[in-house]
């Protein structure tokens, strides 16, 4: 059975409702991290050099998946085979990514929480 695992931010309303439709829909097993409950996992993937604040993150089967991929892979299992087609567009694809970082930011500074990079 394929597993796959989420890291989200759980300040975002965005990020962790389309978290748990993700879980509730996904056709495999989804395991939820919410980063702001881990500083040890936030530490780790920026020491890595993963953008957490601009990259949804998602890891199966010992590859790790980084936004637009991830969320086309997301999408896929969920059964949105359309809208996860859009994301694999070249130009189009990072365009519609690097809207939704732009809102969630937009939402994050309205809602007053910080940037992962600013908290830990």
């Amino acid at each position: 059975m394929n597993e796959l695992k989420l890291f989200y931010d759980g300040s975002c309303y965005f990020c962790r409702n389309f978290a748990l439709m993700s879980k509730l829909q996904s056709k495999v097993r989804v395991e939820l991290i919410d980063l702001r409950e881990h500083p040890d996992i936030q530490r780790a993937l920026l020491a890595e050099g993963c953008d957490i604040d601009s990259s949804f993150v998602v890891e199966t089967n010992e590859q790790r998946l980084l936004e637009n991929a991830a969320m086309s892979y997301l999408l896929v299992q969920l059964g949105y085979h359309r809208l996860a087609w859009l994301f694999d567009v070249p130009l189009l694809g990072p365009a519609l990514y690097k809207t939704l970082v732009i809102l969630r930011r937009i939402y994050l500074f309205f809602a007053r929480k910080k940037p992962f990079k600013d908290v830990v």
